[in-house]
């Protein structure tokens, strides 16, 4: 039986469990709900050990491992996925609660139906094809599935650092990016590094009252909002000392592929909502999403916001910056420029605090001559009907890094398939069901071929 008509038969059955999936709040950002990470990971080793899967849960929320093995001579690959999602805050932005799956529009509407339970569905529906179809699956898998990735990969990095000899692999494959457009499907060929900081900006001994205090004091909430306007120009460009050097230029091939797509101001505007496009001067749109390095705030928090008014000098102020970086920008030199330059421009009469909330990451870069990655190309153009661009990704995923290291240095497929308009980390997240059905078909189409690849 094809993938297609398999997919086609199964559909009812395959949505019932990814809505099962999806209903876990699986937020790892939040302390109360560990007990839903430990719910989402025995689900899946439920759904993984029916089909023949050896399954471990491995550290504190659970990661779930899972291995299979397959015909004796047949590569080995190393599925690497996460169940945690990002809080789904705030809610009365939800046109349906977050939790309750819901399919209208030709998508299903809930936190993670893109990022990244649905595309992580899209390799279980594969396997299961396998399986059902054929008895077994083609090759030896090793399954990764993590609950931390949303908040640093702390558990995984601590398992993957212990036991390295185990999870030596021939290709490494990872579905949480996404294509450029829907008619336009792209393999994702390097993600931006991250470096992620809380600043905490700390002034009197408690809030003071505006009027019989004011005047004598440094405001923390302006002092911190001193800091973060020093940190990049109105031209875009960050004003860290050292911040650009080393950065590694994209090839003229990749460039010139680049042109074909209509990446213009107009498509990122209305990809936005915003009513302009700002950024690095000297730049397009595409190169400042992709191959350029940001830093953005991400929150702020400092005094009083309830209803009405309350007449305060707030003790305290924090925000929260991240940094994504491009190829050749080292991470730990920027984290130390970082914490140098922001302690040289802070005002007097406030102590600084500097955190860094996660591991440090690169950028990442994966060839795109290997017999893994153009059989992903051949995979991606049988389902979608149109060979693939290969483009970078303003996005990071930290752990990259390590899972290469420990797979043997093997190459890294980023075969996604979400689209920029999933709102994903947003109100209204969904996954379009078209993209979910080819994308399964073509990691059929990708296991199939992978299983014929010469080691």
């Amino acid at each position: 039986m094809t993938p297609r008509l398999w997919i086609a038969e199964n559909t009812e059955r395959l949505l019932q469990r990814l809505q099962d999936f999806l209903r876990f709040p699986s937020i790892s950002a939040h302390p109360t709900h560990r007990s839903d990470l430990q719910r989402t990971a025995e689900w899946l080793r439920g759904f993984l050990s029916r089909m023949g899967f050896e399954v471990e849960l491995l550290g504190d929320p659970p990661t779930v491992y899972a291995h299979y093995a397959g015909p004796e001579g047949a590569p080995t690959l190393l599925f690497y996925g996460h169940y945690d999602v990002q809080p789904p805050d705030p809610l009365e932005l939800w046109v349906s609660p977050p939790f309750e799956p819901q399919i209208r529009d030709g998508a299903i509407y809930a936190r993670g139906a893109c990022d990244d339970k649905g595309q992580v569905f899209a390799h279980l529906g594969a396997w299961e094809y396998f399986i059902e179809t054929q008895g077994q699956l083609p090759l030896s898998l090793h399954v990764l599935i993590e609950g931390e990735e949303e908040t640093g990969s702390e558990t995984l990095y601590s398992l993957l650092k212990e036991g390295r000899e185990k999870w030596k692999s021939d290709a490494v494959i990872v579905s949480d990016t996404a294509f450029f457009a829907e008619d336009i499907p792209t393999l994702t060929v390097g993600l931006r590094g991250l470096l992620y900081a809380e600043i905490r900006v700390r002034g009197p001994q408690r809030d003071l009252h505006s009027g019989s205090l004011g005047g004598i004091v440094e405001n923390p909430a302006l002092a911190l909002a001193y800091i973060l306007t020093a940190l990049k120009g109105r031209d875009g460009r960050v004003r860290i000392p050292g911040f650009y050097q080393g950065i590694q230029a994209p090839d003229a091939q990749e460039r010139q592929l680049w042109r074909s797509l209509p990446a213009n101001e107009e498509y990122y505007r209305k990809l936005t909502g915003s009513p302009s496009l700002a950024g690095e001067v000297g730049f397009t749109p595409l190169e400042r999403v992709s191959i350029r390095p940001t830093l953005d705030v991400n929150g702020m928090k400092s005094g009083y916001t309830g209803i009405g008014a309350k007449t305060i000098i707030p003790a305290e102020a924090s925000a929260k910056v991240s940094m994504r970086l491009v190829p050749g920008q080292d991470p730990e030199s920027i984290w130390a420029a970082f914490r140098a330059y922001v302690q040289a421009i802070s005002p007097a009469g406030v102590e600084i605090e500097i955190e860094r909330l996660h591991e440090a990451a690169p950028a990442f870069e994966t060839p795109t001559n290997s017999p893994f990655y153009k059989i992903a190309e051949e995979a991606v153009e049988t389902a979608f009907g149109r060979r693939p661009i290969p483009l970078r990704e303003g996005g990071s995923i930290p752990i990259l890094h390590t899972l290469r290291e420990v797979a043997g240095g093997c190459p890294v497929i980023l075969m996604g398939f979400g689209l920029p308009t999933d709102a994903v980390h947003s109100p209204n997240e969904h996954f379009r069901l078209d993209q979910l059905w080819k994308g399964m078909e073509a990691a059929i189409e990708w296991y199939r071929r992978a299983a014929a690849v010469n080691k």
